[in-house]
Order: structure tokens, then C-alpha cells, then sequence
């Protein structure tokens, strides 16, 4: 009878568990992956002040200030401001804008101003939790890899290249035979 009320109650309670272990894992490595190669900007930050600035029908524009913690992407460093903007549905209470956060900016030029004004892409701003850092951190070493596969590739090509025009340039000067 024991067992019989235990196993009940582990089969109760075992729907209960996955969700929260699936939103700590959530988004996956790969949804992660996408989001990066289609930004210019990915950080960890502190969000220091948020305000609307503006409403379009049934969405707010917000311009958030906020302090680079980490950088898995992009010109900022540990320490930089970032100013960038934020649009969401109406209704977004400024709460929603407070504590750190893991951002995906696209930058645009403002031709006006003469700089780059950075949004967020859209969804895809997260809480920061310690498995999507992991995460981050895994795809920023996997783009430096490639970078630097690339260029040892380029110093290579060109070594060659420049060793062939040395020769071709001492052919021609002998001259033919």
C-alpha cells in the first residue's frame, strides 16, 4: 500500500518538474547560435535606466541605458554604457526593464547624428541565468576559432602567393634559354 502511495505521488508531482528545468535550459544552443549571427551586438548587462519615449498604436518604444558586464559580441567592453531602444507592447511595466539581462543588438547608422543606433532584436531579450552564459561563451570561442583559422588561411595563401610571384618574377628575369 506503501509503494502504491508513493509511486502516485512521484507520478503527481513529476509533470511539475520538467518546465522548470526546461525554462533554465531554454533557448537552445542552436535558437542561441541564430540570434547571434544575425546581430551586431550580444552582451551581459546591468540595466541602469529605462524610459518610453514613444507610442505607436498598440506598442511603446523604450530607450534603455545600460552597463556592459560581459561581451560575447561586438565593439563594447565590461564597463561601457550602451544606449539602445527597445520596442514591446503596450502595457510593458518598467519592472520588465530592471536587473541584468542578456541583450541581441542590431546596429543601425543614424545619418543625422553621424552614429550607430543600436535595437534589440526582436524576442530576444533574456534573463540572465548561468547556463545561457555557457552558452554564449561557447559560441564566441567557436566565431574567434574560425577567425583565426581564416586568417593563419589568408597568411598562408598569401605566403604562397608571394612565394610564386618571386619565382615567376626570377624566371622572367633570366629570360628565355
Amino acid at each position: 500500500m506503501k509503494t502504491i502511495v508513493r509511486v502516485s505521488i512521484i507520478l503527481l508531482l513529476l509533470p511539475l518538474s520538467p518546465p522548470a528545468q526546461q525554462e533554465e535550459s531554454w533557448p537552445s544552443l542552436s535558437y542561441l547560435r541564430n540570434d547571434y549571427r544575425a546581430v551586431s551586438v550580444v552582451a551581459h548587462v546591468l540595466i541602469r535606466e529605462a524610459e518610453m519615449t514613444g507610442r505607436v498604436g498598440g506598442y511603446e518604444n523604450w530607450r534603455v541605458t545600460s552597463e556592459v558586464l560581459e561581451s560575447f559580441k561586438g565593439r563594447f567592453h565590461k564597463g561601457d554604457v550602451i544606449e539602445y531602444f527597445h520596442g514591446a507592447e503596450a502595457g510593458l511595466k518598467k519592472e520588465y526593464f530592471k536587473g541584468e539581462k542578456i541583450i541581441f543588438l542590431l546596429a543601425d547608422y543614424d545619418p543625422e547624428k553621424k552614429a550607430l543606433r543600436y535595437s534589440v532584436l526582436e524576442n530576444s531579450s533574456l534573463p540572465h541565468t548561468p547556463d545561457r552564459v555557457r552558452k554564449l561563451r561557447t559560441i564566441k570561442r567557436s566565431y574567434a576559432k574560425r577567425r583565426s583559422m581564416r586568417s593563419s588561411k589568408l597568411t598562408i595563401n598569401l605566403r604562397r602567393s608571394s612565394q610564386e610571384i618571386f619565382r615567376l618574377g626570377s624566371v622572367r628575369r633570366q629570360g628565355p634559354s
